[in-house]
């Protein structure tokens, strides 16, 4: 089921990337680098313009890399982004951007014991996490290349099921806020 998952919400980024082309909008395609997971990036928008819209499907590695689970998470990001200063130089365009949108996914949350030498795995099952994203970054493009440094902040709720009593559980997604300080790398090519 999770296999499948992955390839509509490919198709859907596709989709999502392809539109706004064929209308003759600039669009940018690139992988995603943090330590929230990899993942891929859609950038479109005006050409030039001061907004843009960043799509992005990624992968979800809270705690996979720590060897507290062995459960990888997806989600999907999106952010309508606004240009708050630009740079023209004559190598480079810089572009400091920041904006808001959604964030979706089937993701574990964050808990206790990061530290600790007995409670090491994961207690909780992953769930349905649904978030607001907050979106700040920093673009240099070049001729061809684009490279995007941001942070995204996603406070939201966690919806899963208890494994213990089978109850179905919402709460606060706190992944969503402790992992906004980990940076996001975008290298993206324009078509």
């Amino acid at each position: 089921m999770l296999r499948t998952l992955h390839i509509r919400l490919a198709a859907v980024l596709l989709f999502l990337l392809l539109g706004p082309a064929a209308r003759g909008q600039e669009a940018l395609l690139g992988v995603f680098n943090s330590p929230k997971g990899f993942g891929v990036t859609a950038l479109f928008g005006p050409e030039m313009g001061e907004e843009s819209n960043i799509l992005t499907l990624r992968t979800d590695f809270y705690g996979l890399l720590g060897g507290r689970t062995q459960k990888m998470g997806v989600c999907i990001t999106y952010t309508h982004d606004y240009a708050i200063y630009q740079l023209w130089e004559e190598q480079f365009d810089m572009t400091l951007h920041a904006g808001a949108g959604g964030q979706i996914g089937y993701v574990q949350d964050w808990e206790k014991g990061l530290f600790s030498q007995f409670d090491r795995q994961l207690t909780h099952k992953p769930g349905l996490a649904v978030a607001l994203a907050g979106n700040i970054g920093l673009r240099f493009d070049f001729d061809r290349l684009t490279l995007d440094l941001s942070f995204t902040v996603a406070p939201g709720m966690h919806l899963r099921m208890d494994e213990d009593t089978s109850d179905v559980l919402l709460t606060f997604y706190h992944a969503g806020i402790y992992h906004a300080y980990f940076p996001q790398l975008n290298i993206m090519y324009r078509f």
